[in-house]
């Protein structure tokens, strides 16, 4: 019995040593032969003198040319918002204000659309919805649970909403036209941040930069479409429902989608820069 257990013993331990030998020379040989990289992402990045200019010089060149720009980009925004709205029966119009200066400039106009004061049935319907949501996020648990907190936060600004119209019915300031306007301002901020953004991690990267001027140019075309469409999606959900979601449109689909877009841009940019970009 003893002989046997000594026997199992001494196998086990040569099994052992074989497997940890077998191991060692793998792992020598891994450490030889195969050069992994980190992810571009943790790795260090040296930036050079060239690509240091064109994270200086690019958004200094790509901002200029914006600022010089804005009129005539918010004139081709408001003439496609008033072409379509013609064929939507919105109610845009063009209109003038006084600007800063002191000078006339234009804008766009509601006429008779102004502003739909919600009614009180929407706001005990609104209400009532709100406060399910509020409860719905509460069980969301395992697959669900990355919609708990955004459900929360659309809830909870609309139920404020709600609270302020029903406290202070028929006092609201804004209008539909106004609302408009403030989302073309926050849309061209946003294009005018847009090459200073991507200097700080993008344009330091080792990649051709006629690749980074082509990645720019389609971000900025792409913001240049959605922002009127933009401006049209909410007009149209207000005019058909009322002001009442003015305030979550404004806050939730407003500045905060545009940098969730921005971001999701950029991501697509930097995914299709080469493997050694950070070499």
């Amino acid at each position: 019995m003893l002989t046997n257990t000594i026997s199992v013993s001494s196998e086990t331990k040569e099994y052992d040593q074989g497997f940890h030998a077998a191991f060692s020379a793998v792992k020598l040989a891994r450490t030889q032969n195969v050069q992994v990289r980190p992810h571009r992402a943790i790795t260090p990045l040296k930036v050079t003198p060239y690509l240091l200019a064109q994270a200086i010089l690019i958004p200094l060149i790509l901002c200029t040319l914006l600022l010089w720009g804005k009129p005539m980009l918010l004139e081709l925004w408001r003439d496609w918002i008033l072409f379509w709205s013609d064929g939507l029966n919105m109610g845009f119009s063009r209109g003038t204000h006084l600007d800063d200066s002191g000078q006339l400039a234009t804008t766009l106009s509601t006429g008779t659309l102004n502003t739909p004061m919600p009614s009180m049935s929407a706001l005990w319907i609104t209400g009532i919805i709100t406060l399910a949501g509020l409860a719905l996020s509460l069980t969301m648990k395992g697959a669900t649970l990355p919609l708990k907190y955004p459900l929360r936060i659309v809830c909870v600004v609309q139920l404020i909403a709600v609270v302020y119209f029903w406290s202070i019915p028929g006092n609201f300031p804004y209008s539909i036209a106004r609302h408009s306007e403030e989302l073309m301002t926050i849309g061209f901020v946003l294009m005018l941040s847009t090459p200073i953004m991507l200097a700080v991690g993008y344009y330091i990267l080792n990649q051709n930069i006629l690749i980074k001027l082509f990645h720019t140019a389609l971000i900025l075309l792409f913001f240049t479409v959605m922002i009127p469409h933009q401006v049209l999606a909410q007009a149209f959900i207000m005019q058909h429902l009322s002001i009442l979601f003015m305030p979550l449109l404004y806050i939730c689909f407003g500045a905060v989608f545009d940098a969730l877009v921005f971001v999701a841009l950029y991501s697509w940019a930097a995914s299709n820069a080469q493997a050694n970009a950070t070499i």
